[in-house]
C-alpha cells in the first residue's frame, strides 16, 4: 500500500518496517490515563482509568495507532491530549463529541490508509458511531456490558399501544 500524504515519511518508513502494509491494517483507537499531580497542569482533571477500575485524578491522552490484523502489531501514530471537563462545558461538547472532533482532526490522513476504526465499549454508542460514519469510518467495538437487545416487534393490528419490543422469536 502506498501513502499519497497521509503520513510524514519518518513515520511512513516505520511503518513499512513494522506492519505487513499488504495486510488488512485498522485504525485502533483508546484513551490513556496518566497518573498528574498538581493543579496548575493544562487540561487536568479526573478520568477513568482502567487499571484501576475508577475514576482518578490526572490526564489523559487518546492514543490513535494502526493496527496489522494478520501479525499482531500495532503502532501508535498520535497522541491526542484530552480537554478537561470545565473547557469540555466552556465548548458545549460532551467527551464522546470531543472524541468525535479528535478523530476527524486526523481523517484525511488515516482515511488514505484504511476506513475501519477498532474502539472498545466506551465508543459503542450511536453518538461515536453516527459520527464516525459521516468521516467515513466503518466502526468495530463491542456492546458495553448492560447492553440489552431485542428484536424489532411485528406489525400487528390490535388495540391498545403498540409493542416496543418483539418477541424471542
Amino acid at each position: 500500500m502506498m501513502f499519497s500524504e497521509p503520513l510524514s515519511q519518518y513515520e511512513e518508513s516505520l511503518a513499512r518496517r513494522v506492519l505487513d502494509m499488504g495486510g488488512l491494517l485498522a485504525i485502533a483507537i483508546d484513551p490513556c490515563y496518566i497518573s498528574k499531580t498538581g493543579k496548575n497542569t493544562p487540561h487536568i482533571g479526573r478520568f477513568w482509568s482502567g487499571c484501576a477500575g475508577a475514576v482518578k485524578h490526572g490526564l489523559e491522552i487518546m492514543g490513535i495507532g494502526l493496527l496489522d490484523v494478520a501479525n499482531n502489531k500495532y503502532m501508535i501514530l498520535r497522541a491526542h491530549q484530552t480537554i478537561g471537563n470545565s473547557a469540555l462545558k466552556m465548548k458545549n461538547k460532551t467527551l464522546v463529541e470531543y472524541y468525535i472532533s479528535g478523530m476527524k482532526r486526523y481523517s484525511k490522513k488515516l482515511l488514505f490508509i484504511t476506513d475501519i476504526v477498532v474502539a472498545d465499549a466506551l465508543f459503542s454508542t450511536s453518538t461515536f458511531e453516527k459520527g464516525m460514519s459521516e468521516l467515513g469510518f466503518y466502526l468495530v467495538s463491542r456492546f458495553c456490558d448492560n447492553a440489552c437487545l431485542h428484536y424489532i416487534p411485528k406489525k400487528e393490528k390490535r388495540r391498545g399501544r403498540p409493542r416496543v419490543k418483539g418477541g424471542q422469536d
